[in-house]
């Protein structure tokens, strides 16, 4: 796995939604710090969000049961405030364009709540299971989503870093690092990927949506994309410094 420099950190936080991606990235926390924060996320659109504890557990019996702190973060005012406030003036802007970035202000809302945790509770470092196959849907898991990403972070004092992102069968290194009972859970085995990870009828539609129709008619608008990330990340961290102010 990618190796950073991690300074002096004692403590880490994961944005953790209990696949195997974000499971890795917690192992490979685990491995290099104290004490890990999992936070697992969730909004009205999400079931079955309990279901992350299965590789909690895991990690847990790997790496020692004082390792890991497991907390769910509720980040319905967090998206809407991201994806509806200056909403009619997006819709102008950018028409249904807005259909397909559900799935990444929800990313964002995610991110925004992991530095108010951070900030919170002293947390100086924080990561992701993001993918680089990945990047072409989500503006977030793009090198330039990543790195203003990064800034955003920094911002805050917390350095961020994607640990797992040039690992194309997660499921595997968990399997060979003793973690988790099989070793194929990704596609085609996608019914046993959802065992330790929520689902969510948002993303089940956005993405039908992205992927059959807005990414192949509008796959040379990646600076569409940007633009409207930036101005989000602009709402974030308005949001963020009202939150760590009260």
């Amino acid at each position: 796995m990618e190796v950073c420099s991690l300074g002096k950190f004692n403590e880490a936080s994961v944005l953790f939604s209990g696949g195997s991606d974000s499971t890795l990235a917690a192992a490979w926390c685990a491995e290099r710090f104290d004490k890990v924060h999992l936070l697992n996320f969730h909004h009205s659109g999400m079931h079955s969000v309990g279901k992350s504890t299965v590789n909690v557990k895991r990690l847990r019996r790997k790496y020692g049961e004082n390792k890991f702190v497991f907390k769910v973060v509720d980040i319905e005012e967090s998206f809407h405030t991201l994806y509806f406030d200056n909403y009619y003036e997006d819709l102008r802007r950018y028409g249904t364009f807005l259909a397909a970035a559900t799935c990444n202000i929800c990313q964002l809302a995610m991110h925004v709540e992991t530095v108010i945790y951070d900030v919170q509770n002293g947390v100086k470092f924080a990561c992701d299971g993001y993918k680089r196959e990945k990047e072409h849907v989500y503006i977030v898991m793009s090198q330039k989503g990543l790195n203003l990403l990064k800034n955003f972070y920094a911002k805050y004092g917390i350095q961020y870093e994607n640990p797992v992102y040039d690992i194309l069968r997660t499921d595997w290194v968990l399997y060979d690092l003793g973690i988790t009972p099989r070793r194929n859970v990704k596609f085609p085995y996608e019914r046993l990927s959802y065992e330790a990870q929520h689902s969510c009828f948002h993303g089940i539609l956005t993405n039908a949506y992205v992927l059959g129709y807005h990414y192949p008619l509008h796959l040379d608008r990646s600076d569409r994309w940007l633009d409207y990330f930036k101005g989000k990340l602009k709402l974030a961290e308005d949001y963020v410094d009202r939150r760590i102010k009260t």
